[in-house]
């Protein structure tokens, strides 16, 4: 089964701060997004490479009364700090992955800040985590991918995979190393190569 990166979650506690941080960190302004069913909100950076894939930042929507237990809105509630939290791969058939996971996969949605809806189908992380080595899935179901909003200028340098386990899923240009679960994530940008932990 073929899988490729599909886009990579960096959480925070505020959206508005970490658009700015990201911004300052890599010359680059990410994209509004949108607003989850779940009280987070997000804005967008594609990426060069790999190709068709792009940054997701996330944080609580300041217009939702709350972030529900879903483990995105629990990523950013749980640090003071923006961080690499998850990632998701694209595989061929999501259903043959969910059946391997022995899982299923559940339909979400978001608002654009046109008032479209966009519905996707996910293979979620772990319930309860805050922080995903193994990836989640995704099939966009025809949905316009979120690599498209604007011209990408950063791409992927290195992207490590630190945890207990390796995951099946691990397409290029994903590696894994063992350690203490940790994703250290390294881009190309316009200011120069950055790490990610330096937001």
């Amino acid at each position: 089964m073929g899988t490729q990166i599909d886009h990579i979650v960096i959480a925070a506690p505020n959206l508005e701060d970490l658009v700015s941080r990201f911004e300052k960190l890599t010359g680059v302004k990410a994209v509004a997004g949108g607003r989850h069913d779940t009280g987070t909100a997000n804005a967008l950076v594609p990426l060069k490479e790999p190709k068709g894939s792009y940054l997701e930042l996330i944080g609580p929507d300041p217009e939702a009364d709350a972030v529900t237990q879903d483990n995105f809105a629990i990523a950013t509630t749980q640090s003071t700090e923006p961080r690499v939290a998850a990632w998701c791969v694209r595989p061929d058939d999501l259903e043959a992955l969910a059946a391997k996971r022995g899982t299923q996969s559940q339909l979400m949605s978001r608002h654009t800040p046109e008032g479209t809806a966009r519905t996707w189908r996910l293979i979620l992380p772990e319930p309860g985590v805050d922080f995903a080595p193994v990836p989640f899935a995704i099939d966009w179901l025809g949905s316009p991918h979120p690599s498209k909003v604007t011209e990408p200028q950063v791409s992927v340098h290195s992207f490590t995979v630190y945890g207990h386990s390796e995951p099946d899923e691990l397409p290029e240009p994903a590696i894994f190393q063992e350690g203490e679960p940790l994703l250290e994530l390294v881009l190309e940008s316009p200011k120069g190569r950055v790490n990610l932990s330096d937001l």
